[in-house]
């Protein structure tokens, strides 16, 4: 199981996203794949550039009101990029990914924000890659990260809030466990930002913090009866 501190990723919301969810179904089902256009020199390998995935983006998205906002911001030794999903409505998504530049000069900083727009961009927007070479059935890679399921990351935030919430020191059932259990890792990634943007009232931890040592009580406490 994967775990949730190794991460430099973290996801937020507008509080309700149920036109943005509707409206991104129906995006997503206009997109055709982002073609591989781009060669890897180093894998000998082909890829979708970030032009490739605004191609695949762009019409689907303005069809359905949604906009891209992508901004990078700066750090001790890194690159943050900002990427936000903003409907007519007003609701929104944003997620922010921070990744380390292999070389700390213009050049060295400028590919790491290309290359984290392009893994943010594609993640949330459920892009997949597709061969450039006519072959209509063959079964597209998608691009990694895997596509975020929000709807069910939420479903499973608020289940992940509410067992904190009932202070319930019965380990046994394994509650946290099986609420990781159905998520892919970008989707425990996700999760872990929604957790951490909340607070159980009266405590100064987040909901995230909580919930983790929730988690740790229940693997102490399935691995003390598996010993017995």
């Amino acid at each position: 199981m994967m775990d949730m501190e190794t991460t430099e990723f973290e996801f937020m919301q507008s509080i309700e996203i149920a036109e943005l969810s509707a409206s991104l179904c129906k995006a997503q089902g206009a997109m055709t794949g982002a073609v591989k256009d781009s060669t890897n020199p180093f894998f000998k390998s082909k890829y979708a550039d970030l032009s490739a995935v605004w191609d695949d983006i762009r019409k689907p998205f303005a069809d359905n009101g949604i906009s891209v906002v992508q901004m990078p911001c700066g750090g001790v030794g890194s690159v943050t990029v900002i990427t936000q999903l903003t409907h007519e409505s007003g609701q929104w998504m944003r997620s922010r990914l921070t990744m380390v530049p292999v070389k700390h000069d213009p050049q060295g900083i400028g590919s790491c924000i290309t290359y984290a727009r392009r893994y943010a961009l594609a993640a949330m927007a459920g892009v997949y890659q597709i061969d450039d070479d006519g072959n209509s059935g063959s079964k597209p890679d998608q691009i990694s990260p895997d596509p975020v399921d929000m709807p069910k990351v939420m479903n499973k935030a608020t289940k992940a809030i509410s067992l904190i919430d009932e202070d319930s020191e019965d380990y046994s059932k394994g509650e946290a466990l099986s609420i990781l259990d159905s998520l892919s890792n970008d989707e425990r990634i996700a999760l872990q930002g929604v957790l951490k943007g909340r607070k159980p009232e009266g405590t100064g931890k987040t909901y995230y913090s909580v919930f983790r040592d929730h988690l740790k009580l229940e693997r102490e406490w399935i691995k003390d009866n598996q010993d017995a």
